[in-house]
């Protein structure tokens, strides 16, 4: 469905997040001298040069494409990974009932075969959204996929979060950020401020 007038998309991800697809009111360039302005003084040059690459790379991809948000989130350490997520909120059509969500849950399982598997989680606000995610090989390179959905307030329409992590053992990692995108997802009025959570260091707000 098109966009309703007047309105936006709002969305919670963790501190770090690079963005493809949504940039507020900035351009792309203006955004990513934003980002890399957090690594002053610390961030490697090898490092900063492979970000604005891969920026400029995802942004290409997904210029043009209905997502609201796409990006991804990279992890340092002893488990090095990079988790990508794309966001796409269905309005819901006037006379149209939306899917309930064990309708929903059928389609991943059968696209990622035996080793799928679905969950449901509950949202702060109370609404239950389901997880689906698999091991997969792509390229010849395994990774795990993540499709995720959730009900917007007031029979507004469907929050659908795709995810995908590069190392497949952080399955149930890729599937706490998949829900988590998906609870703090709301479509907001222009002039409208979302209803934040308790503040926390962590995390960093995004608009569309």
């Amino acid at each position: 469905m098109t966009r309703t007038t007047g309105d936006r998309v709002w969305q919670r991800l963790p501190q770090g997040w690079i963005e493809f697809r949504a940039f507020g009111d900035r351009t792309p360039d203006e955004w990513l001298e934003w980002y890399l302005a957090s690594g002053e003084g610390w961030l490697p040059e090898e490092a900063r040069t492979s970000i604005v690459e891969g920026f400029r790379s995802g942004v290409a991809a997904f210029a043009g494409t209905d997502f609201d948000f796409a990006g991804v989130s990279l992890t340092a350490g002893e488990r090095p990974a990079a988790s990508f997520l794309c966001t796409n909120v269905v309005r819901a059509a006037p006379g149209v009932d939306v899917p309930t969500t064990p309708f929903h849950r059928l389609f991943p399982l059968v696209r990622f075969g035996d080793e799928a598997g679905a969950e449901t989680f509950t949202a702060p606000d109370g609404r239950v959204g389901t997880v689906a995610s698999g091991r997969l090989v792509t390229g010849g390179i395994p990774n795990v996929v993540t499709v995720g959905e959730l009900l917007l307030p007031d029979d507004g329409g469907t929050v659908l979060v795709m995810g995908m992590c590069s190392d497949p053992s952080q399955r149930a990692e890729l599937a706490l950020l998949t829900a988590f995108a998906l609870s703090t997802t709301q479509v907001l009025p222009e002039g409208v401020e979302p209803a934040l959570p308790l503040p926390d260091s962590g995390s960093a707000q995004r608009t569309a």
